[in-house]
């Protein structure tokens, strides 16, 4: 991964989306991916390619965010499905944890072949605000307050045994979408989950 830059870089067509992640996604970088998805589904993109070939981990927030996706393809008036593919051993274990591995069409690297090819790495761009070690812009704490509650919410509604696990984060942030105050929401423990510690604004 040395030399590699990180953040999403993204290629789209008339009714596909290709993401590829370098480094972690995070709570940060979830953001700009959600508002990237959200208006592609608008347009009618109903299949999601995301490339984990590069990715380092991923915590829960945006483990939600790409849940929301697969449950966005599920809704009526979408048939498309979203695609992980290049799934690292401890990447589907994530997945696996949070019942992730039966929303999404997963490719673990090793065991599963994808027939599905990718556009080449100069049809890709850099998703803007996507570098989550780039902290020049800062984050609306309310905004974000609510963009976590989503993602989390989304993770229950894609596996329902996943509300114990967050019932005390989301809890706290239902309570603090209302107000102007920052979240500094008490320890959550993500030993549950095997993933990186998420850091919180």
């Amino acid at each position: 991964m040395d030399g590699t830059i990180k953040g999403i870089s993204v290629n789209n067509t008339s009714t596909e989306v290709h993401v590829r992640i370098a480094g972690r996604g995070t709570f940060q970088n979830g953001q700009p991916l959600r508002r990237y998805a959200m208006e592609l589904l608008g347009r009618g993109c109903n299949e999601f390619f995301v490339d984990l070939n590069q990715c380092q981990g991923m915590d829960s927030t945006f483990l939600g965010v790409l849940a929301g996706i697969g449950l966005r393809l599920m809704q009526p008036g979408h048939s498309g499905k979203i695609h992980i593919v290049n799934v690292s051993p401890r990447n589907i274990e994530l997945l696996q944890t949070l019942g992730l591995d039966r929303l999404f069409d997963v490719n673990v690297v090793g065991r599963d072949h994808t027939h599905h090819s990718f556009p080449s790495e100069i049809d890709f761009q850099m998703l803007p605000d996507s570098d989550p070690v780039d902290t020049s812009k800062s984050l609306n704490k309310r905004d974000t307050a609510n963009f976590m509650l989503e993602a989390h919410n989304n993770l229950v509604k894609a596996d329902p045994r996943n509300a114990p696990k967050f019932q005390d984060l989301t809890k706290f942030l239902r309570e603090k979408v209302g107000d102007q105050q920052p979240p500094n929401p008490p320890h959550h423990d993500h030993s549950c989950l095997n993933a990186p510690k998420e850091t919180h604004p």
